[in-house]
């Protein structure tokens, strides 16, 4: 080992290891650019593709695991809610005296009052599956009840007392063993881990207390509930109440740690969210969400390891990696192959070629090969006598592509020449007086301006209505009498910025669908002002109008942006036009109203919100 490190260092103290290898040979720079063209861009997509793989597979994960414990909090919510609703019904039907309110409030307990109390208390347990006791004691006549398992027992004192924090009403003991509140046991009574939910019996109006009255309930739903919120074996979930005393966990978690991670969540803004928390014991994320309810405050925590919100991004990675190095070491023998494969005959051509530059134009060549490089071994003395004629080929093809674009120069010269055209036939009729076809010129070139101008997508709405008046100043030339036409603008609006070509459709619908008759003087009226925000202008006319179903399908497609329609719809292919065209350069809040005039005719009217300095509000500039 030390001789060959010596070797090699003698060889790059001479400069010469690189020689050695490369030896200017095409073969081997071209099976080290394929091997490096192969290797480092799927090395760079592997850990590229595992690094925002693992990023987006763990906020997907935690986002999953958001939803899921909220989803969660709400199911215990309500289930406290439903334990809250029986501790209540003791006030049910408190009017009646046989009612367990009634009951409570005597001083003397009769025989039938006893059975009475069975009965609803029976009527208690059976609300809600998961209660396992009930306790009751009596201010008044200064008794203790305990049902379980649809037997009643009673003894003379209070045998229990139960804790109210802040004098409240209700309270709520977290987990523990069931026990008998200091009354004699049941047969075959077992003990259970159960919560219990402690409520004073008040005497309304007057908040007296009648006596107390104590519900376990059983772990079961909260622990049904709880075992979905997580995975077993890799997530840990917790369910404590504000103190951090466990009501359910699923491990057994150390108490100091409990209030370290509830004082980890106090110091967070919000009643549910996420943090990253490491200790002794866990690194990964904890989630938590707090449940609210009148009977308690408990809090849901859930541990989910850094290594199981990766999970799925290391296993597609190691997936990838393996497929990767299989075709890698495919593509390695296949560099390699073709390689030689490829360099071999080029060898073969230069060694060709060297004959024809000594002079040997005489010189054969093995061309049995049927590739490329034979086809180009078999062609080099064919390119050599057809040089002289791809040289003028390739003149031909370059004076084309000038020819080609002198006409492209010359076609955007056509729209100018035009319009110098009607300016001189403009003055040649203004010289012999004829001004009214002067006028007609003018408005025809003023028109072909306007169309030609593309450098502004968004003109003045005072440009867009110049338009449109030269465009009815001409169709008003062609109609006569049949056509009258009405421009009204508020100051306000001229100088707010629209799309161009957003009215002259509308006002060339008026023609399309034959409001001028011989019976008919057809009369357009155009209207821009500025309302509440938004810039309206309106496009009316005398015409026949349309059928109040049609009108509502017509408003319909246009308030859904369909513009594939049929019947009347298809045949108003601008307004769709027009409506999306707003949209895009603006935003969806843009609108086209259709309605009726009466006695007869239709009218559109383009809504355009407007922002608070009165310009136009749109997502972007100008769209392309």
């Amino acid at each position: 080992m030390l001789h060959y490190s010596y070797f090699l260092f003698n060889l790059l103290a001479r400069g010469r290891l690189e020689m050695t290898f490369f030896n200017n040979s095409l073969r081997n720079k071209l099976i080290l650019f394929l091997l490096g063209a192969i290797i480092i861009p799927i090395s760079v997509s592997i850990v590229v593709t595992y690094v925002f793989t693992k990023e987006s597979v763990t906020k997907t994960n935690i986002n999953n695991n958001t939803t899921l414990l909220y989803q969660g909090s709400s199911n215990i919510e309500n289930y406290l809610n439903n334990v809250n609703q029986a501790s209540l019904l003791i006030y049910q039907d408190a009017g009646n005296e046989r009612s367990l309110f009634k009951i409570t409030g005597k001083d003397t307990i009769s025989f039938s009052d006893e059975r009475e109390l069975a009965i609803q208390f029976q009527f208690i347990a059976n609300s809600l599956a998961e209660i396992n006791q009930i306790y009751m004691y009596m201010d008044h006549s200064q008794y203790s009840y305990r049902f379980y398992n649809n037997l009643l027992r009673k003894t003379a004192g209070k045998t229990y007392t139960p804790k109210f924090e802040n004098e409240q009403d209700v309270s709520i003991e977290s987990t523990h063993q069931s026990h008998n509140y200091n009354l004699a046991k049941f047969p075959f009574e077992i003990p259970e881990q159960v919560f219990t939910v402690h409520r004073k019996i008040l005497n309304h109006p007057s908040d007296t207390t009648l006596g107390t009255i104590s519900m376990d309930v059983k772990l079961n739903m909260i622990k049904n509930i709880s075992d979905k919120l997580y995975i077993s074996g890799s997530e840990q979930f917790y369910l404590f109440n504000q103190d951090g005393t466990v009501i359910y966990a699923s491990n057994d978690v150390d108490p100091l740690d409990s209030q370290r991670w509830l004082q980890a969540i106090k110091q967070q803004s919000g009643t549910a969210g996420y943090m990253e928390y490491k200790d002794e014991q866990f690194a990964g994320i904890q989630l938590y969400e707090t449940i609210k309810t009148p009977i308690a405050e408990w809090v849901l925590v859930k541990h989910v390891p850094f290594e199981q919100l990766s999970k799925d991004a290391r296993q597609l990675t190691m997936i990838n990696s393996l497929i990767v190095l299989l075709f890698l070491i495919i593509a390695v023998i296949a560099t390699i192959y073709i390689s030689f494969h490829f360099t071999s005959p080029i060898k073969q051509l230069i060694r060709y070629i060297n004959k024809i530059e000594s002079g040997q134009l005489d010189a054969s060549m093995d061309t049995q090969r049927t590739d490329e490089i034979g086809m180009l071994s078999k062609r080099f003395h064919q390119l050599m006598q057809r040089l002289d004629q791809l040289i003028n080929r390739e003149y031909k093809l370059e004076l084309a592509n000038k020819t080609n674009q002198l006409k492209a120069l010359q076609a955007q010269v056509q729209p100018h020449f035009m319009n110098n055209a009607l300016q001189s036939i403009g003055t040649l009729a203004l010289q012999n007086k004829e001004k009214k076809i002067y006028l007609l010129i003018a408005a025809l070139g003023k028109m072909m301006r306007y169309q030609m101008n593309t450098s502004e997508a968004l003109v003045p709405l005072s440009s867009e209505i110049d338009y449109v008046n030269a465009y009815l100043n001409l169709q008003a030339q062609r109609f006569g009498e049949y056509l009258t036409f009405q421009i009204e603008q508020e100051e306000e609006a001229k100088s707010i910025r629209v799309p161009k070509m957003i009215v002259q459709p509308l006002v060339e619908n008026c023609f399309k669908h034959g409001i001028i008759t011989e019976n008919n003087v057809c009369h357009i009226a155009i209207s821009a002002s500025v309302s509440k925000q938004q810039l309206v202008v309106s496009i009316a006319d005398n015409g026949p109008g349309m059928e109040k179903s049609g009108l509502e399908a017509l408003q319909f497609q246009l308030d859904h942006l369909h513009s594939e329609g049929s019947g009347s719809a298809a045949s108003r292919i601008g307004l769709f036009n027009v409506l999306s065209r707003l949209r895009l350069y603006f935003n969806p809040a843009a609108s086209i109203l259709v309605e009726s005039v009466q006695p007869r005719g239709f009218k559109v009217t383009l809504l355009i919100p407007l922002e608070e300095g009165g310009g136009l509000h749109h997502e972007s500039t100008y769209r392309r």
